[in-house]
C-alpha cells in the first residue's frame, strides 16, 4: 500500500528546543523541511563532521588491531546492542575523543616508520652489492678512483689497473692524466661507472643500517603494544562515532529550525505514524509543544513511502528497483507479486534447484535474524525457490533428470509437460500467462481509476479488457463451437465502445481517424508485449538443457578417468549445478523483474515518487533499544 507524508509544523518552547531536536533526530520517518536553513556553512556541523571522519578513521585503522570474533558471531550480532540511557554517556566523551587524536597521531607516526623502514631495507640491498668494497672511490690531487661493471674479457684487454670487487662490481684506480683515455675505453667497452652514494664503504655502513632497522622495528612494535591497548576498547569506538551521527542529526534540525522571541517551530513531512508517535513524546515533555497540519503548496511534492503486510513486503525489492510511484498512483507490489514470482519459478523450471535456492535463502533468515530477519530480498528468493519447486514438478526436471530415469515413480504422475518435447506448448503457456497479465493490468487501471476517482483510467480499462476478453473468447470459439456467433458480435460490440472511449474529447469529424490510430497502435504494442512472454521459455529450456550437458559431462569424465573418475563427476556435478541454479536465478530474477517494468508498469504507473529523506546517515554500529 502507497503511504504518502503530510506536511506539518511544529511550535515549542525556546527552552524545550534541545528535547525536541532530541526526539526529531531519533525518528527515521520525519523529513525536515529546509525553509529557515542558515545560509552558508555551520561551524558546529563542520567540527562534528571532522569528529566523525576522526573517528570513523579509528575505527577502521584499529580493526585489523581488535580482538578477531568468528564469522558466525558476526552473522548473529550484525550491530552492538546499547541502551538509550547509556547513549548519554558518549556524548561528551573528553577521554574518547583523546583516543581518537591518539590513534591518529600513532597511525602517522607508524607510517613514517614503515617509510623509514623500506628506505633502510632499500639501502641494505644495495649496500651489499657492494659487498668486498675496501674503499670509498675519490678523487685526488693526482689520481682517480672507480667502481665499474663491466665484461671480464674487456679487463683482460685493458691497460689500466682494474681488479674485482665480487661478481658484480670491478674498482679501477688511474692517475689523472690518463682520465680521458680510461672513459674512453669505458665508452668503447660498452661498461658503466657506478655511483657508491654511501659514506662509508660497505662493511661499516651496513652495521649503521642493521642498528637503524633494529630501533625502527623496537619502536614500531612499541607503538602496535600501545595501538592494542587502545583497541581494547575498540566497540567503544564503533559506539561513539553512532553517537556522533546522532548528534549531527540534531544538529542539521537545529539548523532548519525557525526562531522567534517566545516560539522555535519546524515545518516537516511525516507519515500520520510517525505524526502521532512523536506527539505522543512531545506531550511527555511539555503541553506547550503543538503540532498542526499544512496546506500543501504549488511546488510541494509530498514524499512517499510502500508498506505491505509481511508477505508481500519481500516483493517491494522489484518495486524499488523500478521506483516509487507518485503520490497520485497506486502501489504496485501486490499486484505484480502473483505473475512474479510464477514466472522466476518457469525461468529455471527444476524441482531439485528450486529445493536448494528455498533451503539456501532459509538458512540465513531462521539462524541469523538479527542480520537478515528484515532482508527482504532472501524472503523473495525463498518464495522464488518454492515456486521453482512446484514448477519443477509440473515439468519433470530434476537437476535436469526425468523422474523416470531417477526411478521416482510417483512423481512422474505429477509431470505435466515436457519442455523439451512440448516446445510449442511451453511457448503457448508463457504466451497464455502474458495475455493474462495484459489483460489484468487493466484491471489495476480501473482499480487505479476508482481510487482517485479518474474517469478516464476507467473508462479506459474497461473499453480495452472487454477488446482482450472479445479476443479471448473468439480463440475459445476453435475449442466450443457455440461460442463462434457471440465472439464476433462480442469484439465488434468492444470496439466500437473502444473507438468512442480513445476519441472522446477530438473533433467530431476526426474522431474515427484518431480513435482507429490509437486502437492499431494499442494492439500493436499488445501484441508486442505479448511476444515478450517468450523468454519464459527460452529461460526455462536453457536451465534444463545446461543441467543435461553438466550430467553429460559429468558421466564421461567418471567412465574416461579410472579409480578417481567419480570424484572428478562429483565435483563436476557439484560445481556446475551450483553455477547454473546461481546463473538462472540471476537471469530469472533479472527477465520476471523486466517483464514487470516494460510489460506490465506502463499500462498503470508512471513513477517518479520522491522518497522520504529522514534526517541524516543510518546508524553503522549500534542499534539502540
Amino acid at each position: 500500500m502507497l503511504k504518502v507524508a503530510k506536511k506539518y509544523i511544529i511550535a515549542f518552547p525556546k527552552d524545550k528546543e534541545e528535547s525536541v531536536l532530541d526526539l526529531i533526530k531519533d525518528s527515521e520517518g520525519i523529513e525536515i523541511e529546509s525553509n529557515f536553513q542558515k545560509e552558508g556553512t555551520d561551524e558546529n556541523i563542520q567540527n562534528i563532521d571532522y569528529l566523525i571522519s576522526s573517528a570513523s578513521f579509528a575505527v577502521n585503522f584499529l580493526s585489523s588491531f581488535a580482538k578477531k570474533e568468528s564469522f558466525i558471531y558476526k552473522l548473529n550480532n550484525p550491530k552492538i546492542q546499547v541502551k538509550k540511557e547509556d547513549v548519554a554517556k558518549f556524548k561528551n566523551p573528553g577521554k574518547l575523543n583523546e583516543m581518537v587524536q591518539k590513534v591518529i597521531e600513532l597511525e602517522k607516526e607508524l607510517s613514517s616508520q614503515n617509510k623509514e623502514l623500506k628506505n633502510h631495507n632499500s639501502d641494505l640491498k644495495e649496500i651489499e652489492m657492494f659487498e668486498g668494497l675496501d674503499f670509498i672511490p675519490r678523487e685526488t690531487e693526482f689520481s682517480r678512483s672507480f667502481i665499474l661493471k663491466l665484461e671480464e674479457k674487456k679487463v683482460s684487454e685493458s691497460k689500466f689497473y682494474i681488479k674485482p670487487i665480487n661478481a658484480l662490481f670491478y674498482k679501477a684506480f688511474l692517475l689523472k692524466e690518463k682520465e680521458q683515455d680510461f672513459l674512453k675505453f669505458i665508452e668503447e667497452s660498452r661498461g658503466e661507472i657506478v655511483d657508491y652514494r654511501f659514506p662509508e664503504i660497505p662493511s661499516l655502513q651496513k652495521k649503521k643500517c642493521l642498528e637503524e632497522i633494529r630501533k625502527i622495528k623496537k619502536r614500531e612494535d612499541e607503538i602496535k603494544k600501545e595501538i592494542a591497548k587502545i583497541a581494547l576498547s575498540y566497540n567503544d569506538f564503533k559506539i561513539y562515532h553512532d553517537v556522533l551521527c546522532l548528534e549531527r542529526r540534531q544538529a542539521e534540525a537545529g539548523r532548519k529550525t525557525g526562531k522567534t522571541g517566545i516560539l522555535n517551530y519546524m515545518i516537516f513531512w511525516a507519515l500520520e505514524k510517525e505524526k502521532k508517535e512523536l506527539e505522543l513524546k512531545c506531550a511527555r515533555i511539555s503541553r506547550d509543544i503543538r503540532i498542526a497540519d499544512l496546506k500543501l503548496e504549488e511546488q510541494d511534492k509530498p514524499p512517499v513511502a510502500i508498506e505491505n503486510n509481511r508477505w508481500i513486503a519481500p516483493f517491494q525489492s522489484v518495486t524499488d528497483i523500478f521506483g516509487l510511484p507518485a503520490e497520485n498512483e497506486i502501489d504496485p507490489t501486490p499486484y505484480l507479486a502473483f505473475f512474479f514470482i510464477i514466472y522466476f519459478g518457469i525461468c529455471i523450471t527444476d524441482a531439485a534447484y528450486g529445493l536448494m535456492l528455498a533451503i539456501f535463502s532459509l538458512i540465513p533468515l531462521l539462524f541469523f535474524k538479527k542480520r537478515f530477519g528484515k532482508n527482504k530480498l532472501l524472503k523473495l528468493l525463498f518464495y522464488g525457490g518454492i515456486s521453482t519447486f512446484v514448477m519443477g514438478v509440473l515439468f519433470g526436471s530434476y537437476f535436469g533428470t526425468s523422474p523416470s530415469s531417477l526411478r521416482i515413480s510417483f512423481m512422474e504422475r505429477l509431470k505435466v509437460i515436457d519442455p523439451i518435447k512440448d516446445t510449442v506448448l511451453f511457448m503457448g503457456v508463457s504466451f497464455a500467462l502474458g495475455y493474462i497479465q495484459i489483460c489484468f493490468s487493466q484491471i489495476v487501471k480501473i482499480i487505479k481509476g476508482l481510487k482517485f476517482k479518474d474517469a478516464d483510467s476507467i473508462l479506459g480499462g474497461i473499453s480495452w479488457i472487454l477488446l482482450y476478453l472479445s479476443f479471448g473468447l473468439y480463440v475459445l470459439s476453435f475449442k466450443f463451437a457455440f461460442l463462434g456467433v457471440i465472439a464476433p458480435i462480442f469484439i465488434f460490440s468492444s470496439l466500437a465502445f473502444l473507438l468512442w472511449e480513445e476519441s472522446r474529447g477530438q473533433k467530431i469529424f476526426l474522431r474515427p481517424l484518431i480513435g482507429a490510430i490509437k486502437i492499431l497502435q494499442g494492439m500493436i504494442g499488445t501484441a508486442s508485449d505479448i511476444l515478450s512472454y517468450s523468454r519464459l521459455m527460452a529461460l526455462g529450456l536453457g536451465t534444463g538443457v545446461i543441467a543435461l550437458i553438466v550430467n553429460q559431462i559429468a558421466f564421461l569424465f567418471k567412465d574416461m578417468i579410472p579409480y578417481f573418475g567419480w570424484i572428478v563427476a562429483a565435483l563436476i556435478l557439484v560445481g556446475g549445478h551450483i553455477f547454473n541454479l546461481g546463473i538462472n536465478a540471476l537471469g530469472g530474477f533479472i527477465h520476471s523483474a523486466r517483464l514487470q517494468f516494460v510489460e506490465f508498469f506502463p499500462k498503470v504507473l508512471e513513477g517518479g515518487g520522491r522518497r522520504l529523506k529522514p534526517l541524516g546517515p543510518d546508524l553503522k554500529y549500534i542499534e539502540i533499544n
